[in-house]
């Protein structure tokens, strides 16, 4: 086969998966964790069990990103759970010095655009829940109803969900 036959061959399946939807996926780990090199992390997490199991994985055309999204979801809860208990301890034996506040990442306020910088600080003080539908809707730029079917509810309760966290984040801009 020969360089040009190669370049013009369809790309795998899973392949075009991640082509269609890494930067989303990587936008939304990025609302989570407001650490730039910790989404990344999640990031390939992700896309490395979405591999392992997109052999056995039922998926119907148009439904990756959902599947993706869900899967980045449980990584960025164990993440949370993880850094938790690592600050817990590190708390216990070093007399309450914990790790370096996250949202004071220097490369990531480098990198992030101030209007961006304003909502990840707002978002922190935004319950999971909220920080999960406004990754989902916003970040991923997902539709309501692909919302729904990450978080497992009916297209109108992530509507809801989605219009009163924003709304509950545009208080935290200090903006009407």
């Amino acid at each position: 086969m020969t360089v040009t036959e190669l370049a013009d061959a369809p790309a795998l399946p899973f392949e075009q998966v991640y082509r269609d939807h890494a930067a989303r996926v990587f936008r939304y780990c990025l609302s989570q964790v407001s650490n730039r090199g910790d989404a990344e992390d999640l990031a390939s997490d992700v896309f490395a069990a979405a591999f392992h199991a997109f052999g056995t994985a039922e998926l119907t055309p148009g439904n990756e990103l959902a599947w993706l999204l869900r899967i980045a979801r449980n990584a960025v809860i164990d993440h949370r759970r993880k850094h938790t208990r690592r600050s817990a301890l590190l708390a216990r034996f070093f007399g309450g010095e914990t790790e370096a506040d996250p949202k004071a990442n220097v490369e990531g306020v480098v990198v992030l655009r101030d209007e961006v910088r304003r909502a990840i600080a707002a978002m922190a003080h935004l319950s999971d829940k909220d920080r999960a539908v406004i990754g989902l809707r916003i970040a991923a730029g997902l539709p309501y109803a692909e919302v729904a079917a990450v978080l497992g509810v009916s297209e109108h309760a992530a509507t809801m969900a989605c219009k009163r966290a924003l709304a509950r984040l545009q208080r935290h801009l200090g903006e009407p």
